[in-house]
């Protein structure tokens, strides 16, 4: 009985391309009432890293980057030349989590940060940052991915967003998932 957990949110189990369970339970929001269903969107925080890695990917298959190419090659300015694409994918980079390091380089937390701002936190801020041997070892850290998603749109030349939209969301038929931005958080 899903109807009488405290799950909240959609199932879906296909075989063979054909739907075999679909089930939702919950509530977009608590106080509207409004109950979850096949069109509902959800915030996937990390579970979002597979989709800028198959981005990555999709640029690598097609020729428009190579993984062991240094992230200096698409980002000027970023200060730690060892630091491969590959290295990014793979949470190997030794860079730290911007997560704990924004707020002591003195970022504004009541402001939005960007991945551009990561970047030119990282680029002004370069001797200040405990930065490990790049390849050396695994360290799980959202900046990887943020850099990722500037190197997409470095090479695709659209935004972060855009790309996601035209090579996957739209070709899969996701027709209810999009990158979150401030814009769209009334969605969410």
């Amino acid at each position: 009985t899903l109807l009488r957990s405290r799950f909240n949110g959609g199932i879906l189990v296909s075989r063979n391309g054909k739907i075999i369970f679909e089930a939702y339970n919950g509530l977009t929001e608590v106080l509207k009432g409004d109950s979850i269903n096949s069109t509902t969107s959800f915030h996937l925080a990390s579970v979002s890293k597979t989709f800028t890695a198959m981005a990555t990917l999709m640029l690598f298959d097609s020729k428009s980057l190579s993984i062991d190419q240094p992230v200096s090659a698409f980002l000027p300015g970023f200060p730690f030349p060892k630091i491969t694409i590959r290295d990014l994918l793979n949470h190997r980079s030794g860079l730290p989590n911007y997560v704990y390091f924004v707020e002591d380089l003195g970022w504004d937390t009541k402001n939005t940060l960007t991945n551009a701002d990561i970047l030119q936190l990282m680029i002004s801020n370069s001797a200040l940052l405990k930065v490990g041997r790049p390849n050396a070892y695994f360290d799980y850290c959202n900046t990887n991915y943020a850099l990722l998603a500037l190197v997409i749109e470095k090479v695709s030349t659209l935004s972060f967003s855009a790309y996601l939209d035209q090579t996957i969301f739209k070709v899969l038929g996701m027709d209810n998932s999009f990158v979150f931005s401030m814009d769209k958080s009334e969605k969410v």
